[in-house]
Formats: structure tokens, sequence, C-alpha cells
């Protein structure tokens, strides 16, 4: 399967392609799955949601993919999460014209921006859903590099040619602010406060703050976005390991069997783009 626009090119230097791929399951312990994850073409505006098998797409950059943790009691994280996807297929088709030198991130902050206001819009109509939010990293591919806006702790990763494995998200938890604060000794920072406490999420904050990261890609190079039911239980070496030896349909469902593996403690979504 393949994504291309018959139009010409103009950025015909900086193109990067790649196979994508992306799955969802909902774990071990979950009754339902609250996660959504998502890749899409800008030059056609197709989108591919994740489910519970892997496929493969053929991409040519510029394209985007994202991964959504839902959360809010009920069915509440899974219409969140799902709200959240939607919208920003929808909010990047109308905001992101890769012909023009736009400001790309600012293009995926106000798409997230986009989203959060459709989340609050849908919770105050309806009372049942009134606590819900999501997590959410949007990652855009364009002239040669991965631009990535997040909100939450879902993950972008990089998985270099040479082997080493780049976070190149920062989780919003309060776990991370009294590690990177040295607020809390290391070694007491679960005594504190649990592992799944975060700082922000689409919909259930007043504010957002939104980074940007901009990283450098080459051929060779993996990226993965996933949600923590992937890197909570799944140690680094082991997600370095898998994304090197299988092509991106096979490393989703490798990942996947490893988190359940694990415990499968919560949903587990993730995207796996190989570029060449």
């Amino acid at each position: 399967m393949s994504c291309y626009s018959a139009e010409p090119d103009p950025f015909p230097a900086s193109r990067l392609r790649a196979v994508a791929a992306a799955r969802t399951d909902c774990g071990r312990e979950r009754a339902d799955n609250q996660d959504r994850a998502a890749f899409a073409c800008a030059a056609t505006g197709r989108a591919w949601s994740a489910g519970p098998g892997a496929v493969a797409v053929d991409l040519t950059a510029p394209f985007y993919a994202v991964v959504c943790d839902g959360m809010g009691g009920e069915a509440g994280g899974a219409v969140a999460s799902a709200l959240a996807v939607e919208t920003i297929v929808t909010s990047m088709r109308a905001r992101w014209d890769p012909r023009t030198e736009a400001d790309l991130g600012g293009v995926l902050a106000a798409t997230l921006q986009a989203a959060a206001s459709r989340i609050k819009q849908v919770a105050r109509a309806e009372p049942l859903y009134a606590r819900m939010g999501t997590t959410a990293t949007l990652a855009a591919v364009d002239r040669g590099a991965l631009v990535c806006a997040q909100v939450g702790d879902s993950r972008a990763y990089v998985l270099r040619e040479r082997g080493l494995l780049e976070q190149i998200t920062r989780d919003q938890t309060m776990v991370e602010l009294l590690r990177s604060t040295g607020a809390v000794p290391a070694d007491r920072i679960a005594d504190v406060v649990g592992p799944n406490v975060i700082l922000q999420a689409l919909g259930s904050s007043t504010h957002l703050e939104i980074p940007i990261t901009r990283t450098p890609l080459a051929g060779g190079d993996v990226v993965l976005l996933c949600s923590d039911g992937l890197h909570g239980p799944v140690p680094d070496d082991a997600i370095a390991s898998i994304l090197a030896s299988h092509a991106p349909a096979e490393a989703c469902e490798a990942l996947v069997a490893r988190a359940n593996a694990e415990g499968g403690p919560d949903n587990i979504s993730c995207v796996v783009l190989r570029f060449s």
C-alpha cells in the first residue's frame, strides 16, 4: 500500500520516504481500549487509524503521525482520544500546506489546541464526559526533519542507524518533574507520587504549554510514537532491539506482544516509521 501525490514535487531534495505501521491493543488488565493512533499523508489527506492488526503503508514526506491515550472514567477516555485524532486529521488538512514555508511547529501546536477545544465542547454538552481528556504526541515529517508537539506522557523516540535509541519527548508527569528538579530524592519519588500523574492533557487542562522539538532524520532511522502502556512496562533496550530487527508492521506486533508479556497493565498503542 502506498501514498503519493501526482502533483509536481516542490521539495525533491528534502523528501524522505518511510514505511509506516500502527497498532493498538487493549492490554491484559483494561476492559476497554481508550488509546487511539493514526498516521496520514499530507499530500493526499488520507489517514490510516491503528487497529488490532498492523498494516504497512509506504509514505513519502510530508506526512504525520499521532498517538493519544485517553482518560476520564466510563467511556470518556475513548471519546476524548477519538475526538482528538478526528480533530487533528481535519485540522492538519486545513492548516498544513507543505508547499509553503509555514512554521510547522506552530501548525502542530494550533492543531492540538483545536483538539483540546473540541474535547471541552463535547464535555460541556454531556455530563458523563465532564472529566475526559487525552494525551497527544503529534509528529510531522517534512524537509528532512521530525517536528514533534506533545501534551502528556505519550512518547516519541528515534532509533538511529548505529543502534542508539533517543527519547525526543519529555514526559509531562509529576514523576519527571520531581526527578528533573531534584525536589525529591530519586529513590523516594515512587513513595511520593504515582507513576501515572500527568501535568496536562487535551480537554482537562485550562491552559496548555506545548513543547515543540525538531529532530533531523536520515535514511535508516526508525521513529516510534507510543503510549505509556508500551514505554511503561517495556525497557528501552528491548524497544531498541525490536525496532532494529523488525520491519514496521512486525515491530508493532512485537512491541505489543512484549508489553503484554510484561503484564499488559494498560492500553498499548504505537506507530513505527522506518525511513529510507
